[in-house]
């Protein structure tokens, strides 16, 4: 708290305006050239991930569709619940069973490819730890012991040191946002192409 002119102490404020949010956007390209430069493999790998993981909740909604137009079908050729264990011997349900096996499929795939998503962010998140580690003792290494004796440097040094690891955080949810838009834009596009009529 600072004190003013009449001696009250006055609140320092804590919470950024919008003017000043925006203005640390700037950080971001930097921040994912430092991403990339630590392995443009490893993210590119991330991204793709992330990218087919978007369309899975599509492709789903569109096996459920067949699901139930194949139904619809075998409800139309007047297949009944007392009819289904014939109807499974004769191969009328084999369509409508692989649809199901299918949208399982799809399911445990997703499952999966989240699992390697988040794989993939911790690896590339340790090693861009590493890489900022490496990079903070380099310039610490170049630095006078007259700088190491300066409490400002002392501070900016911990601070640094200490925003490698949050950054961990801040770059798993910059990739996190890349694919929010694909489901939404894929699943507008799916419904329009799968309107009646």
């Amino acid at each position: 708290m600072a004190n003013t002119a009449s001696g009250k102490p006055q609140r320092e404020r804590s919470n950024p305006t919008l003017r000043e949010r925006f203005h640390a956007m700037r950080n971001i390209p930097p921040f994912l050239r430092q991403i990339w430069a630590t392995s443009p493999g490893l993210t590119l790998a991330s991204l793709g991930l992330r990218l087919v993981r978007a369309v899975l909740p599509v492709l789903m909604l569109y096996i459920g569709k067949l699901i139930i137009d194949e139904v619809v079908r075998l409800a139309g050729l007047g297949l009944g619940l007392d009819r289904l264990g014939d109807a499974l011997r004769s191969g009328q349900l084999g369509t409508l069973l692989a649809l199901l096996a299918l949208e399982l499929a799809v399911a445990v795939g997703s499952d999966l490819l989240g699992r390697m998503v988040s794989y993939a962010d911790g690896l590339l998140s340790e090693l861009f730890t590493n890489a900022s580690s490496v990079r903070l003792m380099e310039h610490a290494a170049t630095l006078d012991l007259e700088d190491f004796e300066d409490p400002d440097l002392q501070d900016r040094l911990d601070r640094a040191r200490r925003q490698t690891m949050s950054r961990m955080n801040l770059m798993s949810q910059l990739l996190a946002r890349s694919r929010t838009p694909s489901p939404w834009s894929a699943s507008a596009w799916a419904c329009w192409c799968t309107r009646p009529g």
